[in-house]
């Protein structure tokens, strides 16, 4: 009978004000990075490709009242209006 192993519970440290996992590498930390900031506000529309996942999400402003939610999906922006 073959036994199964449970899995290892990754253990937290508290540095820089941030959770930092101990199993993950630096490469994922930069995307945990990434979510922690306030999205920007930009008041022109995007057309270019997102080079980070934190990139695909665009938050547009006219200058007046239109706020539009840009999001990156299937090498295409879609947008939503906000209210």
């Amino acid at each position: 009978m073959e036994t199964i192993k449970q899995p290892k519970v990754n253990k937290q440290k508290f540095s820089d004000g941030g959770i930092k996992f101990d199993t993950q590498s630096e490469f994922n930390q930069t995307y945990i990075n990434d979510l922690r900031d306030v999205i920007k506000t930009n008041t022109s529309i995007p057309t270019h490709t997102p080079k980070k996942f934190i990139d695909c999400i665009y938050l547009y402003w006219d200058g007046t009242t239109t706020y539009e939610l840009y999001i990156y999906i299937n090498n295409t922006w879609k947008k939503v209006a906000l209210s």
